[in-house]
């Protein structure tokens, strides 16, 4: 028996000179194109039309977060955090409060009311996800009417929260000890027949992809990811799921209250597109039930908003972690006794997903290309890191962005290394 030899798709060489072997020619796409937003460069090495390998080049979107968050307090962070992901700042922000409220000590002060609000604001941010992202993939495949329709029946949920918390986006409703908006009787009474409406409408939109021939046929069968490809990239959240591998971090290890609630783990088997598709639909839909049952707790769920978190933090280290959109999401927090952390490490979904999603591209036409890196959802803005390393000394230096530009710009001026 042959073992397989493993060949790394991250790439530091862009000019094709190490390609598989039966590439033909080479496409560079990226980080630049109308194929793909993010930023992101690819190289995909073809034999005719199809795919012989896809391989990637990322590091183009640094914006120095986690070093930015070691010179401002811990409730600066609060407010921070969020934006390390637009589509995804709530999950952020929770497993930021949380890793803030184990190093305080004050996990079991957290009310259940608290609780149940963030896990609303959550659960809310997974339908406006997923609903973006099977707007934009029927658009990817031709299919603007479900563009349009999707994103149309969208604005529900998004006036939803920005009813409870103020903004559309980026809600920011939770702090460390709790939240700091309550959801009182009347919005849930205005929030529940939207919600109901809502449900009725992502049926619809189930409807469409399953029986719609001119968009099924453009996701089925494609990007195929078997389950053993799947265990061997190790995927997270939707990707994982719609390969067979039945893991949700809401139901493995779960969070707040998340053990309380009746609700279903969604996984296919099929490995392709529609399955991808068809787990974020029926996520969208066990979403919609959830945060009817986390209203219907609000109506006799008490307690205090907010507990009490001293500025200081004392000394220690935990890793915490959730289930965003995209999956997997995962925080390590070090404080040092002093208002401010000594280090903060952020593992968003989309870096885990990049091997999976490569290796679905092994072998495909390369029209299905956008689809296919569609499918996990990419957002590079929360995946990029920069360790700069001197190659003589092996002398490592994690900086900022306004350091590494200002260092950058005296190399330059100066002639001089940048070390």
């Amino acid at each position: 028996m042959v073992e397989e030899t493993f060949r790394s798709r991250f790439r530091t060489e862009v000019d094709g000179s190490d390609a598989p072997p039966g590439a033909d020619y080479h496409m560079f796409i990226g980080p630049q194109h109308p194929w793909c937003e993010e930023p992101a460069h690819f190289i995909i090495h073809l034999k005719g039309e199809r795919v012989v390998e896809a391989d990637i080049r990322i590091g183009f979107n640094f914006r120095g977060m986690e070093k930015a968050m070691e010179a401002r307090t811990w409730r600066q962070n609060t407010m921070l955090i969020p934006r390390a992901c637009g589509i995804c700042s709530a999950v952020h922000q929770n497993i930021y409060v949380r890793v803030v409220e184990r190093l305080a000590g004050i996990e079991d002060q957290i009310s259940e009311r608290a609780r149940l609000i963030r896990m609303f604001s959550c659960e809310a941010e997974r339908i406006h996800s997923h609903m973006l992202w099977y707007g934009i993939l029927a658009h990817d495949a031709g299919f603007d009417t479900m563009l349009h329709i999707s994103w149309r029946d969208r604005e529900i949920i998004m006036d939803i929260v920005e009813d409870i918390s103020g903004n559309r986006v980026n809600p920011a409703l939770m702090l460390p000890g709790g939240v700091k908006r309550d959801l009182p009787k009347e919005k849930i009474d205005r929030t529940r027949p939207k919600l109901n409406d809502l449900i009725k409408k992502v049926e619809y939109h189930k409807k469409v992809f399953v029986e719609e021939a001119s968009i099924r046929n453009r996701l089925e069968d494609v990007g195929v990811l078997t389950k053993n490809d799947a265990k061997k990239t190790t995927p997270n959240g939707p990707t994982g799921r719609a390969s067979g591998l039945p893991f949700d971090i809401r139901k493995s290890y779960p969070y707040e209250l998340y053990d309380q609630l009746d609700w279903n783990l969604v996984y296919y088997t099929e490995g392709d597109i529609l399955a991808t598709t068809l787990v974020r639909l029926d996520e969208t839909l066990e979403s919609l039930q959830m945060c009817n049952q986390i209203l219907d707790k609000l109506e006799t769920a008490d307690g205090e908003l907010l507990a009490r978190v001293r500025p200081r933090i004392p000394a220690g280290e935990y890793f915490a972690r959730a289930e965003a959109p995209r999956g997997e999401d995962v925080h390590y927090g070090i404080a040092n006794g002093t208002d401010k952390p000594e280090r903060y490490k952020i593992r968003a979904p989309s870096l885990g997903n990049i091997d999976a999603t490569l290796k679905r591209m092994d072998g495909e036409y390369i029209a299905d290309m956008p689809v296919i890196l569609r499918s996990y959802d990419p957002c590079f803005s929360c995946t990029n890191r920069i360790m700069i390393v001197n190659d003589t000394t092996g002398e490592k230096m994690i900086i900022g962005q306004d350091e590494f530009a200002h260092k950058a710009i005296k190399a330059k001026k100066y002639n001089r290394p940048f070390f």
